[in-house]
């Protein structure tokens, strides 16, 4: 847990030279909503082992508190069905849902972002790969897969597979451009 927030923190810190410490941990909504969830899955994991639910019982509210005032406050869903590695970086807050899915390492979403089938299942059916960046309004709703680097433009609905290095554009996603270079978004 603790790897995965402090991956979090420096690519917060990486993205913002210009601020300190301080105004990280008071104003970046984003991280915010990423620590609680790595905490809740903390507790999900810690529950599995043999006394581990003496850890978790009295945690779980706690937990289950500051997620309701995330999803209130902030406008930021990222679900326990979501499987979302480090590095993670949300940009803007506001209408983000995460569910059902499994997100490489050092991707960006934007503001209301929805990823993840509508209904909860057992089966993680979307795949994004590295380094992906994922424009506002975006909407990834289908079991599919993201290659790594791709780029998912402002108001896209993807419902198709995306190979590695595309910029995707568009209502329905269509791929505008092959061989794209993220690299500036990240």
């Amino acid at each position: 847990m603790f790897e995965n927030i402090r991956a979090d923190t420096m690519r917060v810190l990486r993205k913002n030279r210009k601020i300190n410490v301080l105004h990280l941990l008071c104003f970046s909504y984003g991280l915010h909503a990423l620590v609680i969830y790595r905490f809740g899955r903390w507790l999900r994991n810690v529950r599995k082992h043999r006394l581990g639910w003496a850890i978790a019982i009295p945690l779980y509210p706690a937990y289950w508190m500051l997620s309701v005032c995330v999803r209130k406050a902030y406008g930021i869903n990222l679900e326990q069905s979501a499987d979302i590695a480090a590095g993670f970086y949300i940009n803007h807050f506001g209408g983000i849902e995460v569910r059902n899915c499994r997100i490489g390492p050092r991707c960006n979403i934007q503001q209301q972002v929805k990823l993840g089938p509508a209904e909860t299942t057992d089966r993680v059916g979307l795949v994004i790969g590295e380094g992906v960046y994922i424009g506002a309004h975006a909407q990834i709703c289908a079991d599919v897969n993201v290659g790594d680097g791709a780029t998912i433009g402002a108001g896209a609905l993807v419902t198709q597979y995306i190979p590695d290095h595309c910029l995707v554009l568009g209502n329905p996603g269509r791929i505008s451009q092959w061989n794209y270079d993220n690299s500036d978004f990240l």
